[in-house]
């Protein structure tokens, strides 16, 4: 199991509990029939996604630092060499041999997918905010619509 635990001013929290029942797809649906307990974890989603994007966030900048790295390294070793072969060398014979490399294109394609995750969970909090002002607006037409009943009542 993965570990979730931050350091928040040197002080360790686990959040294996927020993360525990996350359902993308779910979460940013309004059940209708139970509003106060949609209201109530409102803001536990937000917190659990708004880290999960965070953490996707952290984990994009490290392979693109990955990247990088490797390019530099890949870039230095292909001069070296075409250089040793007596190969007259270009930018573009360069570029073209370290993104064809197979570690340099393995580690691309996981920076491809950092960035959907970090999208994913991004539009998941955006959606969430969303969904609270639509619970702001269910929450006033049921207590309009009680009250409206109440006074037909009397």
């Amino acid at each position: 199991m993965e570990d979730r635990t931050i350091k928040i001013l040197d002080k360790p929290f686990d959040l294996t509990d927020l993360y525990g029942n996350l359902n993308p797809l779910e979460d940013v649906k309004i059940d209708h029939s139970d509003l106060q307990g949609e209201f109530l974890r409102q803001s536990e989603l937000v917190a659990s996604y708004g880290f999960l994007a965070a953490d996707a966030e952290t984990e994009e900048r490290l392979i693109e630092y990955q990247l990088d790295r490797m390019y530099a390294v890949l870039d230095k070793q292909r001069r070296e060499e075409f250089q040793a072969a007596g190969e007259r060398i270009t930018e573009k014979k360069i570029e073209n041999s370290v993104i064809t490399d197979l570690e340099y294109q393995e580690v691309k394609l996981n920076l491809i997918e950092a960035k959907r995750n970090k999208q994913l969970f991004k539009a998941t909090c955006q959606a969430l905010n969303h969904k609270l002002q639509a619970l702001i607006n269910a929450g006033a037409d049921h207590r309009k619509t009680f009250n409206d009943v109440r006074t037909m009542e009397s």
